[in-house]
């Protein structure tokens, strides 16, 4: 395949540096970016990086909060061929001790050559220096490039990599093996840690998704509720990438600081999971004034399905906004269905419960068990049952899908086929009208009386 037919998240930067050279791209906390800067911030990275030696193929393991050197470095390191491989900030939240360990873990795994950090793990410098990572070259600092760490500590910044790129230089950028960008850490269907190889394309085409499906553009202001360690942060920043949306960076998600950014920056888009949204609802009760209802218009939530009271209170918080649900998982690389719970252009609140209430309850063909809504075109689902059934397991394959995970081969086909397929882990069906159901986990299924039965189904 020619290098030009092939996707590359670092395609987003020339829109960035055209469409939206003198808008603001990025907020992160006082800290603002146009896309002429940003751009200019990747590639100056960029180029730090190679003058450094970091090479194509090279991993690059990242953890910190949600900030715009983040983004930077997502693709800064892709443009010259790396991969990146996201760290749970949440490890850094216990003992010092105990994230260290899940983070040595998950390095010895993947075996980066290079660490970043910011202020919420700097502790790891000291254990880096009396732990083995043999594969680990260079940890870099990047906080503040005044911050009594960085003058006691040997140790690189992000300020010291950058170099100055003189003039206009035409977007040249590499790509790993395979394709591979991302590697995420997840459960996956086994409940033990993997790490999950995802590819340029399959960032790509599930951020078209998102952008068919959400509606976003580049008048959208985003604002980053998910980790960007996790695959639905991810997914969702290279969407407002691709688009050239303004990305508005908390460290992370809590209920104040989202309610005053939504606020103070106009913010018209987010995603959530229900104890998310939980939270904004319970804070925002209390603030009868609060006047960032008006601006949001996008809402996507994931991580579990939204009872009917939440989605009463959601559509009451937020009137002006489509709300929507999105199932998926890493191994496909964020979202496989979408469903719209409420959209205020066709109904009202009202009707949007009626519309719920008569989705989860109208097939008589279909089990108990949660509607999770269609896949997008570029996602093709099956059901493969150990007998015939309407409800099995629930499998995919498409451009969506992962490459494979760490230090596996390729993805073997299932025995009932010569087709690859991906098995989700997931037990449901699929009703006459494309709505997938989800009735439980295949590691959850129990016997009695000589039928397959699932927890869920018993609630």
């Amino acid at each position: 395949m020619a290098n030009y037919s092939q996707a590359h998240i670092c395609q987003c930067l020339t829109r960035l540096s055209t469409l939206r050279s003198t808008s603001v791209v990025t907020i992160s906390g006082n800290r603002q970016k146009t896309g002429h800067q940003f751009v200019g911030d990747v590639l100056s990275l960029a180029h730090g990086l190679l003058q450094l030696g970091l090479g194509i193929g090279d991993i690059v393991a990242i953890c910190g909060f949600n900030s715009d050197w983040y983004l930077e470095w997502l693709l800064a390191v892709a443009f010259v061929g790396g991969i990146v491989a996201p760290l749970n900030y949440r490890w850094v939240s216990t003992s010092p001790a105990c994230s260290f360990e899940e983070a040595k873990s998950a390095m010895l795994m993947v075996r980066p050559v290079m660490l970043v950090t910011d202020e919420s793990c700097k502790h790891w410098y000291q254990e880096l220096q009396s732990n083995a990572l043999p594969s680990v070259k260079w940890h870099v600092f990047s906080g503040s490039p005044s911050s009594g760490f960085v003058k006691t500590s040997n140790v690189l910044t992000t300020e010291t990599l950058r170099k100055h790129v003189i003039g206009t230089k035409q977007l040249d950028y590499s790509w790993a093996p395979e394709g591979a960008v991302i590697t995420c850490f997840t459960s996956g269907t086994t409940g033990r840690p993997k790490g999950v190889i995802i590819s340029h394309s399959a960032m790509i085409v599930q951020s078209l998704a998102k952008v068919a499906v959400v509606g976003y553009s580049e008048d959208d202001v985003y604002l980053h509720t998910a980790p960007l360690c996790h695959i639905g942060g991810l997914s969702s920043a290279i969407t407002m990438l691709m688009v050239g949306g303004c990305h508005v960076l908390i460290p992370k998600f809590e209920a104040s600081l989202a309610v005053e950014a939504i606020k103070q920056h106009c913010v018209t888009s987010l995603i959530t999971v229900p104890a998310m949204m939980a939270d904004l609802i319970s804070l925002t009760r209390l603030k009868e004034t609060w006047t960032g209802r008006q601006y949001v218009k996008k809402l996507l939530n994931g991580g579990g399905s939204l009872s009917a009271e939440l989605m009463k209170d959601a559509t009451e918080l937020f009137p002006r906004a489509k709300l929507l649900s999105a199932y998926g998982m890493t191994e496909t690389c964020s979202s496989l269905t979408f469903m719209t719970l409420h959209d205020p252009t066709l109904q009202t609140r009202a009707q949007t419960l009626q519309t719920v209430d008569k989705t989860k309850s109208s097939s008589v063909h279909q089990p108990h068990g949660v509607c999770v809504g269609k896949p997008p075109p570029h996602v093709e689902l099956k059901i493969s049952a150990d007998e015939p059934s309407t409800i099995g397991r629930i499998l995919t394959r498409g451009p969506h899908l992962m490459l494979r995970y760490w230090d596996k081969n390729p993805m073997k086909a299932t025995e009932s086929t010569n087709d690859f397929w991906l098995d989700t882990g997931d037990i449901g069906s699929i009703d006459d009208c494309g709505n997938v159901w989800l009735v439980g986990r295949q590691n959850a299924q129990i016997k009695s009386g000589g039928e397959n039965i699932y927890p869920e189904e018993l609630l």
